[in-house]
């Protein structure tokens, strides 16, 4: 339960972003890079590998899958919140990121807050990525699911239903 950001995901897709990820825990920074310039080198032969916005939509998929999967729904006339802090308690200025990370946070937020409007405009934006850009959003991403994967957090209130 993601947010499918907004396009299908392939199995190709699906796999590569779980390679990638892969990468990422295993530390293994050669191979991951190499692999998320293969990724953000456009255009593929088709068929070959998935495009660069399968991928990322898929990660960003899982990110908010596991947010609402760790905290559970929000409820009615209730919505999520995304607040950064550093380790000693204060808050992240989200305008002092770096733009891809700027990228991740906001697109996660949107479609968690459901805000289909920033959602498209997100989205839209992402397609005029240059090639570094690409790269550092992807790599962003794929860090921010990392985090979120190993975030200590209690289980979901139970739910009861009528």
């Amino acid at each position: 339960m993601g947010s499918n950001a907004g396009r299908p995901t392939s199995p190709t897709a699906a796999a590569l972003g779980g390679r990638l990820m892969q990468l990422v825990g295993d530390r293994d920074a050669a191979q991951f890079s190499f692999e998320i310039s293969r990724v953000c080198a456009e255009p593929h032969p088709d068929g070959e590998r998935p495009k660069y916005g399968e991928v990322l939509a898929w990660v960003v998929d899982a990110i908010v899958g596991v947010v609402i999967a760790r905290l559970g729904a929000a409820g009615p006339g209730e919505r999520f919140i995304l607040d950064l802090r550093f380790t000693d308690g204060g808050y992240v200025d989200v305008d002092a990121l770096p733009a891809s990370a700027r990228w991740v946070l906001r697109t996660v937020s949107a479609f968690l807050a459901e805000d289909h409007a920033e959602v498209e405009r997100s989205l839209t934006a992402e397609q005029q990525f240059d090639l570094t850009m690409r790269a550092e959003t992807l790599a962003d991403a794929l860090i921010w699911l990392d985090f979120v994967l190993g975030v200590d957090l209690p289980d979901p209130p139970d739910v009861t239903t009528a």
